[in-house]
Formats: structure tokens, C-alpha cells, sequence
């Protein structure tokens, strides 16, 4: 093989390099595109089902704004949580909890975003919807059926400031760039995993009307269904307020 042939693998390799890498960027853009809509008003369903069997139901009506950057939960059943909000902003680095039992809003720390909620496998940093291309470095490993619907398959790094697993697999729609499924691991161990579906189109926006996220290490598990969602509705300021958490 001479000089330039060499020279001409090399160029061709680092061409390839580059075009995938492209490519992953763009998968990414594409997928927060998707799951960061600019505004969305709910109403969630969350069956807790755990290791023995036992199960307890909660729901909210559920508010977000600004591609996920304001998020809102307000409970309104069973009678123990009616009341009970979670308010997160600057994509869930600051965290407010309120219920009418104290009548007071206490500020969560920064370690408490790995804690559950509600008692749920959803910890506070799984819902709190910041930007994949912002808090991960991604790598993409191939493509792979899930539920016989094709998908890109990536591996996340979290950045310094991202969430405080060590890595997370992720399967997306090649078609609609909606997430199927995620792996989450901590120290090399696959702590749970989240899978949705029932996927449909509203108001012009792919959503997954159910998620379910499965302890693998404790068992258990919690279903998130989704019983109406609006996109693109307009919601005043004060209502992500702190001020705003102890009216009724």
C-alpha cells in the first residue's frame, strides 16, 4: 500500500468520524425537540405497585413551561396527598415542596433530587426534563428494535452538573424521536429501567401516554399514565411561583 492510499483511509476515516458525529447531534437535537414542548397542562394518573404486590394510586394535574425549564405538580387524590405540589425550576436544580398538612414550602437540597417521589421509582431528577444535549455527552451505539418499532440506541454520560447516575442507555423512534426506553446505571449496576408507550399525536406533538419505570434492584415498580394532555397552552408566570404553592 503506498503513501497515498494511506493518506486517502485515513481521510476517508476521519470523514466517517465526522459525519456520525454529526449524526448524533442531530438524533439529540432532534429528541429534546420532541420531549421539550414549549408548554403543557395535564392531568397524570401514577400506580405504585411494590415489590409484594401491594399497590396505592396518586394523581395530579401536571403544568410545565418553558421546554420543561418550569414544571408544576399539583396532587388532587387520594385524600392523604390532595393538596400536596412540587414545583421545580431551572430544569429541576431548584425544588419546592408544599403540602397543607404544615401549610409551608420547604426548599429540597441538591441531593435531594435522587429521592423518590411520592414514595414512587421516579426519582425528582427523572421528571425534572433538562436537555440531553446539555447535560450528557452522547455516544451513538447503533440501532435496535423496541416493541418491533426501529430505534437509535445511545449511551449518556452525565456532564459534571447532569444527574448523578454514572451512565444511561437510551433507546429513541428513528421516525418520531420519541424516547421507548431507558437503562439506568450507577457504578456499572442497572439500577431501573423506563419503557413507555401507547404513543399518539396531539396537538401536533409525539407523546408517550404511559411509562413505566421498574425498580431492578429492590422490584416494584410505577406506572405513569398520562389520562389528558393539552401542548402549546398559555400559562401565566405566577402560577411557577413559590408564592404561588399555598393557594388553594
Amino acid at each position: 500500500m503506498n503513501r497515498w492510499s494511506v493518506l486517502l483511509i485515513v481521510f476517508l476515516g476521519t470523514m466517517t468520524a465526522a459525519a456520525e458525529e454529526l449524526a448524533v447531534a442531530e438524533i439529540i437535537r432532534r429528541i429534546d425537540a420532541t420531549e421539550r414542548v414549549a408548554s403543557s397542562e395535564g392531568v397524570a394518573k401514577q400506580t405504585i405497585i411494590t415489590s409484594g404486590g401491594k399497590k396505592r394510586t396518586l394523581e395530579a394535574k401536571t403544568y410545565s413551561r418553558d421546554r420543561n425549564d418550569k414544571q408544576l405538580l399539583v396532587y388532587i387524590a387520594p385524600r392523604r396527598v390532595k393538596g400536596d405540589k412540587i414545583l421545580m425550576l431551572n430544569e429541576g436544580d431548584d425544588i419546592w415542596f408544599y403540602t397543607p398538612k404544615t401549610d409551608r414550602v420547604r426548599h429540597l437540597a441538591s441531593h435531594a433530587r435522587r429521592r423518590k417521589v411520592q414514595g414512587s421509582d421516579f426519582a425528582y431528577e427523572d421528571m425534572a426534563g433538562g436537555s440531553i444535549e446539555e447535560d450528557y455527552t452522547c455516544k451513538l451505539l447503533g440501532e435496535e428494535e423496541i416493541e418491533k418499532v426501529a430505534c437509535y440506541q445511545l449511551e449518556l454520560i452525565p456532564t459534571e452538573n447532569g444527574p448523578h447516575y454514572s451512565k444511561l442507555i437510551l433507546w429513541a423512534e428513528r421516525e418520531k424521536f420519541v424516547t421507548r426506553r431507558i437503562d439506568y446505571f450507577e457504578e456499572g449496576a442497572l439500577l431501573k429501567r423506563l419503557t413507555t408507550g401507547d404513543v399518539r399525536q396531539i396537538d401536533g406533538h409525539w407523546y408517550p401516554m404511559e411509562m413505566v419505570m421498574r425498580n431492578l434492584q429492590e422490584g416494584g415498580e410505577t406506572v405513569m399514565e398520562t389520562v389528558e394532555i393539552r401542548f402549546d397552552v398559555e400559562l401565566a408566570d405566577e402560577l411557577f411561583t413559590t408564592q404561588a404553592l399555598k393557594r388553594r
